[in-house]
């Protein structure tokens, strides 16, 4: 088998994860993901074709501001005013960090240290996840698994299909088959518990019932412990001990409720009720979630929002921008904006302090810069 890459695209390794919506917000981890949740990929999915398109990754973006200076000049007519403030395109760099003709699907590895991807460089090689350290530009690729995924966060678990059973294979090789039907689960971030939905086969996706489910890493200690109406879990948070429910609590209800279960008590605390709310990204330290709404019903309902999960009788805060977006920290977001005749992508920082966008990266003919994946 020889694995290679897919049509001419110029990836951005920064931005590799921030997928355009409308984003999957259930899923275990797998190729491609960046610290999230994705689909499974398959040795039988990989392409047979191959583009001489390095891929890049950026350096250090910053902006400058200079200011025009004006010479002071006597005259008895009215004062001129002063010139305004010029202000320049950010400064961007671009490393290419491997020699092109490879690197399918990249994502990066747990500690940000590596640009990992799905690659058989050689018919003498294996298949597998391999790697190029971001401080180590065109050094050659190491295997880092040949594993296929899906992941967990730092790759020491994985999940597999095996005759019809879902089966979780730890770092040392043992495996555990999980008693659920062959269906995809989701890892806690530590790796120790797992997660599935159980959900019926008929009847409309926005009132089916879907039963979640909880285990340990290996099956054991399953137990039901929430069930949702067109929906179901949606994401663990960080600490692994409270996961994001979605959908209706009751078949009746007029909207999807985004609610937390602690796993500690099965207490539940409802975030926000909306209409057809999609792609939900927490912030790394659990305090703030974006989402964005979609052909709501509701005039002027549709958008992105900011959701603060702390304050007490926090609303939704509508934001002024619609496009990809990812965590870049605690408080701050990457967006690109959904421009169609663009030329190139923008890439923008949201400041949820300050309420303030930044331009990191400004659209030309010229630029490289175009997301994709």
């Amino acid at each position: 088998m020889n694995l290679r890459s897919t049509a001419p695209l110029v990836v951005c390794l920064l931005m590799a994860a921030c997928t355009p919506p409308p984003a999957a917000p259930n899923a275990p981890t797998a190729i491609p993901a960046a610290a999230t949740e994705g689909a499974s990929v398959s040795a039988a999915s990989i392409p047979k074709t191959r583009t001489n398109v390095p891929a890049v990754t950026l350096v250090a973006p910053a902006t400058e501001t200079a200011e025009a200076s004006v010479a002071a000049t006597e005259t008895t007519a009215a004062p001129v005013p002063p010139a305004p403030t010029a202000t320049t395109e950010p400064v961007v760099v671009y490393t290419q960090l491997t020699r092109g003709e490879c690197c399918m699907q990249p994502f990066f590895s747990a500690d940000g240290d590596h640009v990992l991807f799905l690659d058989r460089p050689s018919p003498a090689q294996p298949p597998g996840i391999y790697g190029v350290a971001v401080a180590a530009p065109m050094s050659e690729p190491v295997l880092v698994t040949e594993r296929l995924g899906p992941f967990n966060r730092d790759l020491s678990l994985n999940v597999n299909l095996v005759n019809g059973r879902t089966v979780v294979e730890g770092p040392d090789g043992q495996q555990w088959p999980i008693d659920n039907g062959g269906r995809p689960v989701s890892f806690s971030p530590d790796g120790a518990r797992i997660s599935w939905s159980v959900s019926a086969e008929s009847g409309g996706f926005d009132t089916r019932r879907s039963d979640v489910w909880l285990a340990n890493v290996d099956g054991s200690q399953a137990r039901r412990v929430a069930t949702r109406f067109g929906g179901g879990a949606v994401a663990w948070l960080r600490d692994g001990q409270r996961m994001l429910l979605g959908g209706r609590a009751n078949r009746g209800d007029a909207k999807s409720t985004l609610s937390i279960l602690d796993l500690r008590d099965d207490s539940v605390r409802d975030v926000f009720s909306a209409e057809r709310w999609r792609g939900i990204i927490v912030a790394p330290d659990d305090k703030h979630l974006v989402y964005y709404v979609a052909q709501a019903r509701e005039v002027g309902k549709g958008g992105m929002y900011l959701m603060d999960m702390v304050a007490a009788d926090a609303e939704p805060q509508r934001l002024d921008f619609f496009g990809a977006y990812r965590w870049r920290d605690a408080t701050r977001l990457f967006y690109i904006p959904l421009k169609t005749d663009a030329p190139s992508n923008e890439l923008w920082q949201y400041d949820v302090a300050t309420g303030k966008s930044e331009l990191l990266i400004a659209t030309s003919e010229t630029s490289p810069f175009k997301v994709g994946n």
